[in-house]
Parts: structure tokens; C-alpha cells; sequence
């Protein structure tokens, strides 16, 4: 299978399909994955920098310690994807599917996550303050750091 890039650089992976697939310590700076089904998936310590994974199935993914920096998220199904340690600065989540996700330990500074589902998302962030959330939602299983106020960054509560 073939990765593609903005940069008009191919690479060439040895799968069929990237459902499943073993992505670790890559270099997928500004690749192209938008629309795509990349569900349980490993992206452990990747280069992701402004990769674009708009509408992707990305769910169950393992993002750990990986760079998202300026990834393009928007209206990507992120259900129980860990992000654990990773840098998402900049990161869009627009309208991303959040649900169940574990941001623990991620620098989300000045990510956006408006119109974001975050029910049941663990999203104990460094520099969570500056991170947009205008209109995310939000539940009762949803874990905030301890001085950080949801409703007060524009998020909603999901009764």
C-alpha cells in the first residue's frame, strides 16, 4: 500500500489495508490519511505533524508519545483511540468523535476541539487552558484535571 504526502512523496508500507496496521516511529509528516479507515492502528512515537486524518476512522488507534502537532482531526472518529504522552499542540479536533479516549498527559496547547464529543474522555492535558472547547460535550464519566472548570471553557453538559 502506498502512503501519499502534500509534499508529493510516496511511501510504500507492506500492507493491503492500514486497518490493524504497525505504523510505529514513522516519519508521516503531512501525510495524507483523510476519509481513510486506519482503526486499531499503532502510531506509537510517530511524526504526525500536520498530517491530514479529516473524516478517518481512527478509532482504537494507539497515538502514544507520537507528534500531532497541527494534525487535521476534523470529524475523525477518535472512539478509545490513546493519545497518552503525545504532543497535539495547534492539533484541530473539530467535531471529532472523542468518546472514551485517553488524552492523559498530552499538551493539547491551543488545540481546538469545538463542536468535539469528549463523553467519557480522560482529559487530564497539559495546557489544557488554552485549548479551544467552545460547544464540545461532555458527561459525568469525563475526567477533567482538578482546577480545570468545562463549562466555564464553553463546553456542554451531556445529561
Amino acid at each position: 500500500m502506498k502512503i501519499l504526502f502534500t509534499t508529493d512523496d510516496v511511501l510504500d508500507v507492506p500492507y493491503d489495508t492500514l486497518v490493524g496496521a504497525n505504523l510505529n516511529g514513522m516519519n508521516l509528516h503531512r501525510a495524507i490519511f483523510e476519509g481513510m479507515d486506519l482503526r486499531d492502528a499503532s502510531f506509537i512515537n510517530s511524526d504526525l505533524r500536520g498530517a491530514f486524518m479529516a473524516n478517518t476512522n481512527v478509532s482504537k488507534c494507539d497515538f502514544s508519545g507520537a507528534s500531532l502537532i497541527t494534525t487535521y482531526l476534523m470529524n475523525a472518529n477518535l472512539t478509545k483511540a490513546n493519545f497518552q504522552g503525545a504532543k497535539a499542540f495547534f492539533c484541530n479536533f473539530n467535531e471529532a468523535d472523542l468518546r472514551d479516549a485517553n488524552l492523559n498527559d498530552v499538551d493539547i496547547h491551543e488545540a481546538d476541539f469545538s463542536g468535539s464529543n469528549l463523553n467519557g474522555a480522560i482529559m487530564t492535558c497539559q495546557r489544557i487552558e488554552s485549548a479551544n472547547f467552545k460547544g464540545a460535550v461532555y458527561n459525568q464519566f469525563t475526567i477533567w484535571p482538578p482546577d480545570f472548570d468545562p463549562i466555564k471553557a464553553g463546553c456542554i453538559k451531556d445529561e
